[in-house]
Formats: C-alpha cells, sequence, structure tokens
C-alpha cells in the first residue's frame, strides 16, 4: 500500500472515531448516611410538685425538724401524684421513706433511683403538726422535667453513663459516683476536696486535690463535670447539715388572773 493511501485511512479512521457520541453516564451522588435516631428517654419517677428550702420563720415553729433538712412544697402539679396524695402547698417534706432530706440535689437522686409506680412514703409537717402520706410515683410527661436542667446534671450527671448512681456520705464528708466505666469519689478535706477515680478494672485514673473551686483542668476530660458535680452536690450537703442548731422559740404564756 501506497504510504499517502495508509496515511488517508488512519485519518478517516480518527475522524470516525471523533464523530461517535460518547456513552459516559455521570457518577451517581454519594448516599448520605441516615441521621442518627435520638434514643427514647427512660421513665423518670414523678412526684407531681416543686419544693423550695424553708426559711427560719417557718422551720423554727417546728423544734423536732433538724437543722438544714426538709423542704417546703411551693406549687403541685394538677393531676399529679401529690395532688392525688393530698399534699397541699406550704407543707414541709422532711424524710423520703427513711432518707432525710438534705436539697434538692439528693431528692433528684431518690427520685432517679425509684421507678414509676413504685409507692413511697413521705413525712413532714402541715401547720406544725407532723403529716405523714403514702402516694403512688407517676411518669414525668414528656414535656416536663421534674427538676431543672441544671440540678439534673449535678445529681446526676448524664443519662448516658450506663445507670449510674451517686451516693452522699454527709458523716464521711464524701461523694462517690459509680458507673459502668469507672467509679469516682470525692472527700472534703479542709479547704481541699481529695478526689480519686478507678476505671472499669480498678484501675486508678486520678489521685489528687481540688481546691473548693476551679481546678479542673488536671481532671481527665471525661470526668471533668461529674467531679465538678460531686463537688458541688456535696458542698451543698455539708453546707445543709452544718446549719448552727437553732433553740425552739420560748413560749410566753400571760399569768392567770384570779378571779375576785
Amino acid at each position: 500500500m501506497k504510504p499517502f493511501l495508509l496515511t488517508a485511512l488512519i485519518f478517516a479512521q480518527t475522524l470516525s472515531f471523533a464523530s461517535e457520541p460518547t456513552d459516559i453516564k455521570p457518577s451517581p451522588p454519594p448516599t448520605q448516611a441516615p441521621p442518627p435516631t435520638q434514643a427514647p428517654r427512660p421513665p423518670i419517677a414523678w412526684l407531681g410538685l416543686q419544693v423550695a428550702k424553708p426559711d427560719a420563720s417557718l422551720t423554727t415553729h417546728i423544734p423536732a425538724l433538724p437543722p438544714g433538712i426538709g423542704f417546703v412544697i411551693r406549687s403541685i402539679d394538677p393531676a399529679g401524684p401529690a395532688q392525688a396524695a393530698g399534699l397541699q402547698v406550704s407543707d414541709l417534706l422532711w424524710k423520703l421513706s427513711d432518707q432525710l432530706l438534705v436539697n434538692e440535689a439528693q431528692l433528684a437522686a431518690l427520685l432517679r433511683l425509684s421507678k414509676p409506680g413504685d409507692e413511697i412514703s413521705l413525712a413532714g409537717f402541715r401547720g406544725g403538726q407532723p403529716l405523714k402520706v403514702t402516694l403512688k410515683l407517676g411518669e414525668a410527661p414528656v414535656t416536663k422535667r421534674p427538676f431543672p436542667g441544671d440540678l439534673i446534671d449535678s445529681s446526676l450527671l448524664s443519662s448516658d453513663c450506663g445507670g449510674p448512681m451517686r451516693v452522699v456520705n454527709v458523716a464521711a464528708r464524701t461523694a462517690t459516683f459509680t458507673t459502668d466505666d469507672g467509679r469516682a469519689v470525692v472527700r472534703h478535706d479542709g479547704k481541699l476536696y481529695k478526689v480519686q477515680i478507678h476505671g472499669p478494672k480498678d484501675e486508678v485514673i486520678f489521685d489528687g486535690d481540688l481546691p473548693a473551686d476551679g481546678g479542673l483542668e488536671s481532671i481527665p476530660d471525661p470526668w471533668r463535670r461529674r467531679i465538678n458535680a460531686l463537688r458541688r452536690g456535696l458542698n451543698q450537703a455539708l453546707d445543709g447539715r452544718m446549719l448552727p442548731s437553732r433553740q425552739p422559740r420560748p413560749r410566753v404564756v400571760s399569768p392567770v388572773t384570779p378571779n375576785p
């Protein structure tokens, strides 16, 4: 074959390939993973009331009430367990079953260890007279938190801790938090807080001191919020226990004038 014919043939084939349409399909867009679904909130035991610490003008008239113990009911939720049990605003509660009520964090923890449907007894005072009621705990409505968010955070820390349990021992001046991923103990020692943190195999993660405020930088990151909550709760419990004792107000009786 002559050279110019070979060149013409190659040129014709090149034009033929260039004129053919390309059948290239665009790549499909990457599939996005569906957003994670939020786990349903576990049932939370519900009393159906809001409380506050009583002031001295109320507790002075109840000599039987230990100093720093108890709450006064400031409001009651309609159709809640407290209303069904006959509790009233201004009732003073000082004991849940056999537990003295020191602060709201402790009350929140006791409720978290209970479950809806449990029957509990409450001891208190109404108009200065002893009061005792038995009620069945309800389930907190989804739209209603039984305690403020910061209080739940401080007393129960977080609900993702695998069944946490918090115990405050006022006599030993300690607060302990136990969960699936370890255990922490905070002990009040003068102006410092002794902190020990153990891992799930009881290995020591941290052993050191904290000041009364701050100083959390040395705590391992997953435990900082928990230790701060334990320190705050222990401090509140000790403040309630160490209030000065109040003597009951003397009752003045007017002398009786004999009839002439």
